[in-house]
């Protein structure tokens, strides 16, 4: 999924659109939505790999994670800053909320293995 597709998507969950559903950038979102997809980009991207993560350039450019990281973390990542850019507090809180959670359920874990310490 291109940043741009995932950009329109949380500012439609927060809202920022018309009757339609058409979203309008405003130049303050605008100047910091590379730097918004980057951040939410890079915390996932650690997720996932261990690799170093490479930010994007353009709000063309693909976003490399998960089908399940960008539909069920991603936009709400993104949603919350923009609200927090935007001076939007209670969208920023509950955004940081959904985040949050869906974040933690993206955590992978290895094999753990079940050691009790006994005497030698």
């Amino acid at each position: 999924m291109k940043a741009n597709e995932l950009l329109n998507s949380a500012l439609k969950v927060l809202g920022y659109s018309d009757a339609d559903g058409n979203v309008e950038l405003t130049q303050r979102i605008r100047n910091s939505a590379i730097v918004n997809v980057n951040l939410v980009y890079s915390e996932l991207w650690r997720i996932f790999n261990t690799d170093e993560f490479k930010p994007i350039r353009s709000l063309g450019e693909e976003i490399h994670l998960t089908e399940r990281a960008l539909s069920e973390a991603f936009i709400y990542g993104l949603a919350m800053h923009i609200a927090r850019s935007e001076n939007d507090g209670d969208q920023q809180q509950y955004f940081a909320h959904l985040y949050n959670a869906k974040r933690a359920g993206l955590t992978q874990y290895g094999l753990v293995k079940n050691v009790l310490p006994h005497p030698n």
